[in-house]
């Protein structure tokens, strides 16, 4: 089915190939062999077009009705060529054969065929189907049965593994690279019917071949394009069996590795849309028709549903080896009301995908590396992704922009190299820093990451930096970098002169702008780009994996609709409901993916898996979250912070006095904004009488469980019982609690994973992988991150501005609650200039992305 779509959309795609000679696609009457024909050279090409947008996406709905969507996941590459079989004549052969129909019944002929699909017999409409086959031939009994009507039962056989073969030859020419070993699954064969091996059939091991002279080969666009245009070669042979049963790594071990990032974009392009549009949004792009298939985006609860609050062992087979997976709580499963089959589907594709394939060629492989050059980096991390191109701000996506936002800040101040002092300026990054007031610095201490070892031939983290405030460019000024420490070397600012001199291990003398025009990082500026890398893991791993996920969103949802399942329509049960939306789905099946599976290698941290569950232990152990610490009025005063929370007034020269932390006085203006929502809440139902909400016993209920499921609140009451009224139920506990967790789960995860886009599609500026030897850019690292970010993590869910639901008001005044919160957020994107300078001229995300809650 994908050959005969592709084969109907090529001439789409074909002008998007101007230098491209016409391709089409036939089937060989002798050999009876389906494959691409290729007439004259095939240059650069993304395999996309607008206008037959629709129908291609048409032609993947047909997939997915007829069960073959699992495999097209990791099948980029048997699009080349599929095995179809014997035709039974020539006139037969000029149709292309379907996958048989495993399930349907009814009154059918003895082993009857129509275009290519077999039925039960006639005398069979129980559930002994066909097999699968490609052919024409006399319709075969499923596997396990015999006989005329496949009436006669055959004893089945589970597979078994047998033994590893040896390792094979390291795939590098210099440096690290990979080994794989083998095993089949004939120990035994499955047969009649039982089951098939599951388990890697494939293993990668990390392999060294000495340094690299120069680092390697760069690749180059020339290359780029021949590798993408191997894949329509008519030369590539692999099979539906050998992608199923061998996985992807043995297809890229066979192939141009180049070309992985190619089959990786199409693999994502495939399930990009059951992922991305939940119920609430238009399904297969259909434009106004799909108005009638996207139902609303919010369903009211169901009376005395449970959904059971349960450690996160109880909701996973997987052994994460550390105690806090019992420590931490979630729901065994989603409210009914957030039912949606797609996005369950295209998950449960990817985790049988990634069962039954090694996937270690994606992201571990050093080679092939590019040069720093952007453009060439989009091109190949984003061809044959066909819903945008990255330089759209599209389905929530930053594509390029942060890249050409860096040089512009740089050019607006003074042309400066100081990448990490502008980073630490104005992004979500600054949520690291403190202030020294003895010596007047501000500090980055990433040190606790530096035990964790990286993935073999990457970087380690770790390191830290100092920064002054320089009011002489720029509105608001900048923090300037002052030191950075890495590797046991302190890098001070006569080191960041532009004409300052390193010598290389071979004598030569070059400053770091020679060497990054060789895409080559030395010296201070490598130690950056390590800072850079290490700041990117703690934002993602501990703030944003660790913090928001693990320890608050989902036991909130759970908790939540556990306390008043009884009334559905509580006040507070109202006000929460979109703060909690999805929030379990979203976290369960994140750990599923990130650990179980093994994304969280480069999407969050180029550290192995094991050392990231281990890094986010010694976080738990060693530096536990407290609530109020996430309050803005504390999260500042921890990090003696606090005075910088306000834009500055002007010296007497007419520039700003000291530094302007934007991305904390956006977060507390949130959270000011919530309490007033808070209040008005209370007024409207309760007549402002408090004395009524704290003797609510429902209100009661769900603070004991509040207590009870989220360790971070015993830990405001042993670390800050004031700020928590010592535990107990008061109007200032519930405001300060209810308006911190409203703050973190929209406002600020928006800013700690959304908004992270502009680095993560920027690995020239600010690398979230650095190789140890600071040489070029690993594409399949790169490019597997970015089919990350761009997949799961810019998903289509409930904004914060969009229209409430009917069933969230009793009326009239606690509807003008919500609204007026709506309209004070609204207002904020369009006049203040700390939130109005977002998307394409800021780094961080406009108010009207932001998510009611952590639903993505």
């Amino acid at each position: 089915l994908l050959l005969t779509m592709f084969n109907k959309q090529l001439s789409g795609i074909n002008k998007r190939m101007p230098n491209a000679a016409a391709k089409s696609m036939e089937i060989d009457d002798d050999s009876d062999k389906l494959h691409l024909t290729e007439a004259g050279r095939l240059s650069g090409f993304k395999l996309y077009h607008p206008e037959r947008h629709v129908k291609l996406k048409i032609f993947t709905a047909i997939c997915v009705v007829c069960g073959c969507i699992a495999a097209a996941f990791v099948a980029g590459a048997t699009w080349a060529s599929a095995e179809v079989g014997a035709s039974q004549n020539a006139a037969e052969a000029k149709t292309i054969k379907a996958i048989r129909s495993s399930g349907s019944s009814g009154d059918f002929d003895d082993d009857v065929g129509y275009g290519g699909f077999c039925w039960k017999c006639s005398e069979n409409s129980g559930t002994r189907g066909w097999s699968w086959w490609f052919g024409w031939g006399a319709c075969p009994c499923h596997d396990g049965w015999k006989g005329a009507c496949c009436d006669i039962s055959m004893a089945a056989v589970d597979g078994g593994f047998g033994a590893w073969g040896a390792v094979g030859d390291c795939d590098a020419e210099c440096g690290y690279g990979q080994a794989t070993k083998t095993r089949q699954c004939d120990n035994p064969a499955p047969k009649n019917g039982g089951k098939p091996c599951l388990g890697a059939f494939t293993e990668a091991e990390t392999c060294y071949l000495g340094p690299c002279a120069d680092g390697g080969p760069l690749y180059s666009l020339a290359d780029l394009i021949e590798a993408e245009s191997s894949v329509f070669s008519a030369n590539v042979k692999f099979t539906v069996n050998d992608l199923w049963e061998k996985g992807i790594c043995y297809i890229m071990e066979s192939s141009d590795k180049i070309s992985a990032a190619f089959y990786n974009s199409i693999g994502s392009s495939v399930m990009y849309e059951g992922v991305n549009f939940v119920r609430g949004f238009k399904w297969w792009g259909l434009g106004s028709v799909g108005d009638s298939f996207a139902g609303d985006k919010w369903k009211e609860a169901v009376t005395d549903e449970e959904i059971n609050i349960v450690p996160y062992t109880a909701v996973t087979g997987f052994n994460y080896g550390y105690d806090f997976m019992n420590d931490f709580f979630t729901a065994e499963k989603s409210p009914s009301w957030e039912d949606d089959e797609g996005h369950d589907f295209a998950i449960g594709m990817l985790t049988s995908s990634l069962e039954n394939a090694d996937t270690t060629c994606l992201t571990h492989g050093l080679e092939p590396r590019f040069p720093f050059d952007h453009d060439l980096l989009m091109k190949a991390a984003w061809d044959g992704f066909t819903w945008f191109d990255y330089h759209e701000l599209k389905y929530a996506s930053n594509g390029d922009f942060g890249y050409h936002l860096v040089n512009q800040r740089a050019a607006e101040h003074g042309d400066t190299m100081d990448t990490l002092g502008l980073l630490m300026t104005e992004t979500v990054f600054s949520v690291h820093l403190t202030y020294d007031s003895a010596n007047e610095e501000f500090e980055l201490d990433l040190t606790d990451m530096e035990p964790y070892d990286p993935l073999p031939g990457y970087a380690a983290m770790g390191g830290k930096a100092t920064f002054v405030f320089d009011n002489t460019y720029g509105k608001y000024g900048r923090l300037r970098t002052t030191s950075i420490t890495y590797g046991g070397v302190t890098y001070t600012e006569a080191d960041f002169a532009e004409d300052a001199k390193i010598t290389n291990a071979d004598g030569i003398e070059e400053t770091v702008k020679e060497a990054e025009a060789d895409s080559r990082w030395i010296g201070w500026r490598f130690a950056e780009k390590c800072i850079m890398s290490s700041l990117l893991g703690q934002t993602n791993l501990i703030l944003h994996v660790k913090g928001l996920h693990l320890e608050l969103a989902a036991a909130f949802q759970g908790v939540t609709i556990s306390a008043f399942k009884s009334n559905v329509q509580h006040p507070l049960r109202r006000l929460l409901d979109q703060f909690t939306h999805r929030s379990v789905q979203a976290t369960n099946g994140n750990f599923d993916l990130l650990f179980e599976h093994k994304a969280a290698e480069f999407s969050l941290a180029p550290l192995d898996y094991n050392q990231q569950l281990k890094m986010i232990d010694w976080y738990i152990k060693n530096k536990p979250l407290s609530m109020a610490t996430l309050s803005m009025d504390k999260f500042a005063e921890e990090r003696n912070m606090d005075q910088f929370s306000e834009k500055p007034a002007n010296d007497a020269n007419g520039r700003p006095s000291k530094f302007f932390w934007r991305w904390h006085y956006r977060a507390a203006k949130a959270q000011a904004m919530y309490v007033d929502m808070i209040e008005c809440w209370v007024d409207a139902n309760y007549a402002g009488d408090w004395n009524a909400v704290v003797n609510d016993a429902m209100i009661a209920d769900w603070w004991a469980k509040m207590k009870q499921y989220l360790p971070s609140m015993q830990e405001a009451v042993d670390q800050h019982s004031e700020w928590i009224s010592g535990g107990e139920l008061t109007r200032e506990s519930l405001t300060s609690v209810v308006s911190t967790i409203m703050t973190w789960v929209s406002h600020i995860h928006e800013d700690v994973g959304h908004s992270a886009a502009y680095v993560v599609y920027n690995p020239v500026h600010t690398p979230m992988m650095v190789p140890a030897d600071g040489i070029g850019v690993p594409l399949n690292s790169f490019a597997f991150n970015t089919n990350a970010y761009r997949t799961f993590v810019f998903l289509e869910r409930a904004k914060l501005l969009d229209d409430p639901a009917d069933f969230w008001f009793s009326g009239a005044a606690d509807r003008q609650c919500y609204t007026t919160m709506q309209d004070t957020y609204r207002a904020f994107g369009e006049t203040d200039d700390a939130f109005s300078e977002c998307g394409t001229t800021g780094f961080y995300s406009c108010v009207d992305a932001v998510e009611t809650s952590v639903s993505s």
